[in-house]
């Protein structure tokens, strides 16, 4: 019996010793994976005039349309302070210059609180890619 529990004893231990190993990578892989996932994002800088150009352009526009994004999220801001609640009115109009006023107060500050939101979620997204673009 007692060479069958040094036998069971040994296994046991071997199956401990590969869990260790699995369960604690060494310094040599974490340091191999933490330089494999630098350079995945590592950005290529431009080679030609042409393309840092181009590149400038890109910024440029995306420049414009957090500008433009932040303009009509402060209108949108001045529209609900100046709001009296009695006399406001929200009007759409197409292409055909049909148009189609909304007067209750209700649904104006239900279309409001709609587009302050989604004007705060493109508004995050346009600065960050402000921030994070690169010439």
């Amino acid at each position: 019996m007692s060479a069958q529990t040094a036998e069971q004893k040994k296994t046991e231990n071997e199956k401990r010793v590969i869990i260790a190993q699995i369960a604690k990578p060494t310094e040599e892989v974490k340091k191999a994976s933490i330089l494999a996932t630098i350079e995945k994002f590592k950005p290529e800088p431009p080679k030609t005039a042409e393309e840092r150009i181009l590149r400038k352009d890109q910024f440029d526009a995306l420049t414009r349309r957090y500008l433009h994004l932040k303009e009509k999220s402060n209108d949108l801001k001045m529209f609900e302070a100046g709001n009296d609640k009695n006399s406001c009115s929200i009007t759409f109009k197409n292409g055909q210059d049909f148009k189609f006023e909304i007067k209750n107060i209700n649904v104006i500050e239900k279309l409001c609180k709609g587009a302050q939101e989604e004007l705060s979620i493109l508004l995050t997204e346009a600065e960050s890619e402000v921030l994070t673009f690169q010439i």
